[in-house]
């Protein structure tokens, strides 16, 4: 059997420090963030109320806190938090920008205060027929695909409003749509959009129909 020589004991060294370099700083770069810190963004209702849960816990144990300076407290920690992410980025910043391999991982200390329910509405000369709508048992269709979790994904609003591929995907269900059912005239894809109650509050029942898009079925 020949005997396979690995590179000389130098290279191995030189290599093992290649490795050693990307991986800690990969490491550092998928440590989770608090986010970019923002006053206006605690001046919300759902956050002003996080911030009186907190300080009445805080005071509960010794610490007495109003909610205006727990939140000054949390904007000076954020802001050391991302300065000094950033700056442990420094030595790797020339790769991640070379190669568009930086991607950072914040975490979110409040959720959204709206909900999305995503709609699939079939138009023909019937009437409209609701084919698909989330968290709807009677309107199921192509539930397996659109409730997959990376299919989400491409639907799912963020607070600036859903994602760019929404409007594709919205084209390809339509394509779908007409092949499968010659009678259909027009596909409606929209987010029915409804606000989240704070604690303590009744559920709101308005509903708001958002980012509507509407695919006319292509003459032959």
């Amino acid at each position: 059997m020949p005997i396979v020589r690995g590179p000389p004991a130098p290279w191995r060294k030189v290599r093992a420090l290649v490795i050693t370099y990307f991986v800690l700083f990969n490491v550092l770069a998928a440590l989770p963030t608090v986010g970019t810190a923002s006053a206006q963004r605690l001046e919300r209702p759902f956050e002003q109320a996080e911030l009186r849960r907190w300080a009445e816990l805080l005071q509960a144990m010794g610490i007495d806190m109003s909610p205006t300076e727990l939140a000054r407290a949390y904007l000076s920690f954020a802001s050391a938090v991302e300065r000094a992410h950033a700056a442990l980025l420094v030595p790797i910043e020339w790769w991640m920008s070379l190669t568009q391999t930086a991607q950072s991982w914040r975490l979110f200390g409040t959720p959204d205060q709206h909900a999305s329910v995503l709609r699939i509405t079939a138009h023909s000369a019937g009437g409209d027929d609701v084919l698909y709508e989330t968290a709807n048992p009677a309107r199921r269709w192509n539930a397996a695909l659109l409730e997959y979790r990376r299919i989400r994904a491409a639907y799912n609003p963020s607070r600036s409003g859903p994602p760019p591929t929404f409007a594709g995907l919205s084209e390809r269900l339509g394509e779908q749509i007409f092949e499968s059912m010659p009678h259909v005239e027009r596909v409606t894809v929209s987010l029915i959009q409804s606000r989240i109650p704070l604690p303590g509050e009744h559920a709101d029942p308005a509903r708001e129909e958002a980012h509507v898009l509407e695919l006319a079925r292509r003459a032959r």
